[in-house]
């Protein structure tokens, strides 16, 4: 739950998220896959190449809406932040305006509970909500910017697929993320238990919790599922291979740059200390969005529209 030496950090981290969701909110395309030498992308794939060498990713477009520079320098960087959440009667800014804990709480769930359509969506997660700020704050951010009546039931179904399906959720490149209990058995003493749940493991459910949340609204906003068929009908074979690799691989490129310099950002910021799972909030939330956007640049690139 929220601290209020945890407030300044969580709202740079609000910041974070509402400017990347307000991007999808408006389908924008914040990364760039060029071909050189007059290629192009649908040619290198049929080229029989099993590493992109004439083709570069440029996600610097999305870090530029982040400003992180200006986030991790100088002068009051919460003053910055409430400014940049400009809007007083803004959703994420009312609930920075109070100092206390249990103000900033109800403020939170003000915003769950004011919107009927969510319902299913805070009863399957409520502890999450009052337990765990980033993930409430990772729904907020989102919901507050998109308005597809679909997202609230692919968002639960996203949580529950994660903990309840045998495969985990599975992504659009067929990755499952599955919680990591799964991989270490059944406890077999209390000694046991208390282990899987250290620190380290804390961190591994924000990641993995926010990391679903945005892969399901990435995929409905730019309809990622039915997309990646069609680009499956395009090749076969040994091509088809290398377009799954390549689609993934440019992904994880973006996903991994975005989430270092967030996190990287906001755990160097001298201002106020910021434990890992804040930096974890924001940290999987940008990187995922970041992949969602490559996904969606990837297969725009082979004529494959929204």
């Amino acid at each position: 739950m929220i601290t209020t030496q945890d407030k300044p950090a969580f709202g740079v981290v609000a910041v974070i998220q509402n400017a990347i969701s307000a991007a999808f909110a408006g389908k924008v395309s914040l990364a760039n896959i060029t071909a050189l030498g007059g290629s192009s992308l649908a040619h290198e794939l049929r080229s029989g190449q099993v590493i992109p060498r004439n083709l570069i990713l440029d996600f610097s477009p999305l870090l530029d809406i982040l400003h992180l520079p200006r986030l991790g320098g100088g002068g009051n960087v919460f003053e910055t932040v409430m400014r940049t959440l400009a809007d007083p009667q803004d959703a994420i800014r009312s609930i920075f305006e109070n100092d206390d804990p249990d103000a900033m709480f109800g403020r939170m769930m003000d915003f769950f509970e004011s919107r009927p359509p969510i319902t299913d969506l805070v009863n399957t997660l409520r502890s999450f909500l009052e337990g765990q700020f980033g993930i409430a704050l990772s729904l907020i951010t989102t919901l507050k910017n998109l308005a597809d009546p679909s997202l609230p039931r692919t968002i639960t179904d996203a949580c529950l697929e994660y903990f309840f399906s045998p495969a985990g959720y599975v992504t659009v490149d067929e990755i499952h993320i599955t919680p990591p209990m799964q991989f270490q058995g059944e406890p077999k003493a209390l000694s046991d238990l208390k282990g899987m749940f250290t620190r380290r493991e804390a961190e591994r459910y924000v990641r993995d919790l926010i990391n679903v949340i945005v892969e399901g609204t990435g995929n409905v906003q730019y309809r990622l599922r039915d997309r990646y068929h069609q680009m499956a009908s395009q090749f076969t074979g040994q091509q088809l291979d290398t377009a799954k690799r390549w689609f993934t691989g440019f992904g994880a490129m973006a996903e991994a740059g975005l989430t270092t310099a967030v996190e990287e950002t906001l755990l160097g910021i001298g201002q106020f200390q910021v434990n890992r799972l804040v930096a974890a909030s924001a940290g999987a939330y940008a990187g995922t969005a970041a992949r969602k956007m490559t996904q969606h640049v990837f297969l725009s690139e082979l004529g494959i529209p929204v």
